[in-house]
Order: C-alpha cells, then structure tokens, then sequence
C-alpha cells in the first residue's frame, strides 16, 4: 500500500473520515501468516473420478456448517479454504471447508458427497458433519455444483452464489424449499451460455422471469466487460453466504442432536434490484415492500447492506474507481487486515472530476465523506468480518454515480505468538 507523508496528510485536515492532527495509522493488508492450524480428511471412491478434501480448524468442538467450493473443470479447490475469505468465514461462523478435485456429473458428486462426511465423520470424530447445514459457491462448474446442491437438497443449503454458470432447474420440480433458498448468480457481460449470440442471459433470465414472482430468493447480475472467469467475484458472494448465515441459522440451532431447521426468511424483509436498470448510471433498488418495476426482471437481496454491494458491482459505466485496496488479483486472496488496524481506500475519479462530494459506504453505512480531493479515505480501528466499500459521488449537476466495490477482510485475533 502507498504511504502518504504528513504534509500531504495536513492538507486533508478538514475533511469528514480523515485526521492530520496525528501521524496516521499504519494501513494495508497483513503479510503476516495465518496463526490457525487446520486438520484436513481426504475421501475417494474406488473408479469414481473425484477427491474430496474436509478442513476445519484445528480444536473446533462442533463444525455447525460446510462450505462447500467445488472446482472448475481442471480445478482443483481442495486448498482454497487458505484464501482468506473462505478461511476467515470458518472462523467467523465455526463451519468446515469442503473441497474437491476431479471431474464427475454434478449429480453422481452429490451422491457421493454424504458417504464422504460420513467417513469423515467418523475419521474425525465429529458425527454432527452428517447434518451439517451448506452454504455453497463455486467458479463455472463449480457454481453447477453449487447449483445442484440447492436442487437436491435445499433444505441443507443456507444459500449458494453461482458464479460463471446458471441455477438449473432441468427436470426438477420447484418448491418454495427451492424458492426459499437464497441464490445469487454472477456471470460476466461476455460469458456464453447455451445460445452464443444471447450470452448467459438466454438460459438465466427465464428461470428468473418465471420464479421471481411466485417468491423465489434469487438474483442475478452481470459483471461488465468480463467473460468467463473467477476474477474475484467474492466480493459480493462471501457478504451474501454471510450475511445467510446470520439470517438462517437458529440461534439454538444445534447440529449434533441432527439436522438443523432452517429459518424461513419473508421475502417482504428483504431488497429488490431492477435487473434493466444496470446500465444507466445506477442500478435501481428498493425495499421489497416499496419496489413497483418488473419482479419477472428483477433480483431480490438479503438486505440493503448487500443491496448497496450489488448496486456497486452490477452498474454499468461507473466512472469511480477504487484502485487500492484492490480485489482483482491473485495476491487479493491472500490480503487480509487486524483487527483494530485501519484501511487507506485510493479513489481514481479522473472520469468524474467534477464532483462535489463523495461518500464511502460499508455495506450500507456510511463512513466518511470527501468535500475537495484528493479522494483518498481512511477508515480506522476495523471490526472483524467482510467490510464491502464502495463509493458514491455526486457531481456539480446533482448526477449521483458510484464506484465499483471492493471487500476488505479483518480476521479474528488467534491465541499465542504471531
């Protein structure tokens, strides 16, 4: 990360989310390592083409859920739980990592998944992974799995993000379990599905157009300018499992005396987005109760935190631009921030010079605002958990514009010696 010098700093003195009176605090991810330790359980079966790996933190005393990142074609995600979303999520909510390698039907993996907990479970002494409830997510094939996974067993599935492939209901009959189950999908602007002149949106716009007004918790949204592939898209995804998690999960839920019964969630209590909205300058959204376009064209969230998230990511043009922290590179994976540290954000607003204000959100509450530049932030003593900033800026004509978000991620203090 950049190092601003206190001069530079003292011209900022006056602005709202920022101090020159004091040296500012160090900023920028940990390169510290992970102080964890982690137990890993393989698991295949004789002539069956996949590898499945379980990780969980070492001395967890009950795993409540799995989340569950299957591969790509090729892929391998065995280890993914060391990218620090994933692993930070273990953490945050006592789940286990599942992993796989391998290429199988989506169907036969399902079906090999529960003899893989159940040896697991017994290897690992912890038999409540048997009932364990999923959040899933994955990369093209990897979100067809999770896809799967909340058509065969949506009571288990807290919620899945599909990236790079479609919620295929092929062959199935919908319930409101299915409906009920939060779903978001995210596909690049270029990405190709079954009918190549019409993209992703010929096989996902109809499953939305035809569920959406009989209840179903689901979303899409494109990523402009990107094809297919992962670039990161757990900047929505790991907020939304999160947030799930929060929602639906008992809080006397308790996974060893069997399977836990997950809370409904009314639809009436979450945000809508309207999906023909992405390309004019800012993507429009409302409470459900509120909201009066097109429910067959639109995407229902969890709630305005993630609403304010997935504005950031699915408008079209955004003329702001975050470009530190950053979460579309390789290194983003591994960056990871203290609790009680701070964060410098770098705006680039040269395609809006003329703003009068900008203001940075996290989720949906506002945490600073810039009246003159340079448009540089600093947010202090972080809390543990998924941070999702993003920008909103509004020029000398009233025009209001965002940024593209970025997630920041401060861990949980581990005990003993860094």
């Amino acid at each position: 990360m950049k190092t601003w010098t206190l001069a530079w700093m003292a011209l900022l003195g006056s602005i709202t989310g920022l101090a020159a009176a004091e040296p500012q605090p160090s900023t920028g991810a940990s390169t510290r390592p992970d102080a964890h330790k982690y137990a890993s359980y393989d698991y295949s079966e004789p002539g069956k083409k996949v590898k499945i790996r379980l990780t969980m933190p070492e001395g967890l005393p009950v795993v409540r859920g799995i989340l569950v990142v299957a591969p790509f074609s090729g892929g391998d995600t065995r280890d993914y739980y060391r990218e620090v979303w994933f692993r930070e999520f273990l953490h945050r909510h006592g789940f286990a990592f599942l992993g796989a390698v391998g290429t199988s039907s989506h169907v036969e993996n399902v079906r090999i998944m529960p003899n893989a907990l159940k040896q697991i479970a017994e290897d690992s002494k912890h038999p409540e992974l048997v009932d364990a409830p999923y959040v899933a997510t994955g990369f093209s094939a990897g979100g067809g799995f999770a896809s799967r996974l909340l058509v065969e067993v949506p009571d288990k599935v807290i919620a899945a993000v599909i990236v790079g492939s479609r919620l295929n209901l092929t062959g199935i009959t919908v319930t409101d379990a299915h409906r009920g189950t939060p779903a978001c999908i995210i596909n690049g602007e270029d990405e190709h599905g079954e009918n190549e002149a019409g993209g992703m949106a010929n096989v996902v716009a109809p499953v939305l157009a035809e569920h959406r007004p009989q209840g179903a918790l689901w979303g899409w949204m494109t990523v402009q300018g990107l094809g297919h592939a992962r670039d990161c898209q757990e900047v929505l995804a790991m907020p939304i499992l999160d947030a799930a998690v929060r929602l639906r999960y008992p809080v006397d839920g308790d996974v060893r005396k069997g399977l836990v019964k997950l809370k409904a969630i009314d639809p009436k209590t979450g945000w809508i987005a309207d999906n023909t909205t992405w390309k004019n300058g800012l993507t429009a959204m409302a409470p459900a109760k509120e909201f009066k376009g097109a429910i067959a064209q639109s995407s229902w969230l969890l709630n305005e935190d993630i609403a304010f998230v997935y504005r950031a990511y699915a408008t079209y043009n955004r003329p702001l631009k975050i470009i530190s922290p950053r979460n579309t590179t390789e290194s983003a994976r591994d960056q990871v921030w203290d609790a009680g540290s701070a964060v410098r954000i770098n705006v680039d607003d040269s395609k809006f010079a003329d703003w009068k204000k900008l203001e940075l959100f996290d989720g949906v509450k506002k945490v600073a605002e810039l009246t003159r530049g340079p448009a540089v932030f600093t947010i202090k003593d972080l809390k543990t958990g998924f941070h999702a900033f993003s920008v909103l800026g509004t020029n000398e004509k009233g025009v209001i514009r965002p940024s593209d978000p970025v997630l920041v991620v401060v861990r949980r203090p581990a005990a003993g010696p860094r």
